[in-house]
């Protein structure tokens, strides 16, 4: 797992706090995504359900890992079985929760949704 500590610095201030389902993107009808790797070459996957609201809500700002609606599971499943670049970085101190340490998800390179068109080979 890629994990960076970052124990002097505080996470993003756009990072979402998730509470529940409802604070995610609400679209989980199936879509396409390029990856695009360190060497530039690129993949197309699929997602829909929960996997897709989580790539979507990673695309648009980083995520707390610690969530009632299991946010690491459906993180698991984007690394190991589409090999999403997905980065936690851990912190210490959280004021909101009182958390002596907490992570918060990045995307660690580019992944970006595909018209359904451009998405076919």
């Amino acid at each position: 797992m890629n994990k960076t500590t970052n124990f002097g610095a505080k996470p993003p201030a756009n990072a979402l706090r998730v509470e529940a389902w409802r604070d995610l993107p609400r679209d989980a009808t199936p879509a396409h995504y390029r990856i695009t790797d360190e060497a530039g070459d690129t993949r197309l996957i699929t997602l829909s359900k929960g996997n897709r609201i989580i790539l979507d809500a990673l695309i648009a700002q980083p995520l707390f890992c610690a969530s009632p609606v299991r946010i690491s599971d459906r993180v698991c499943i984007l690394r190991h079985e589409y090999c999403v670049p997905i980065l936690k970085e851990m912190y210490k101190n959280d004021a909101a929760t009182d958390r002596a340490r907490f992570g918060v998800y990045f995307l660690n390179g580019c992944v970006e949704r595909v018209d359904p068109v451009e998405g076919r080979t």
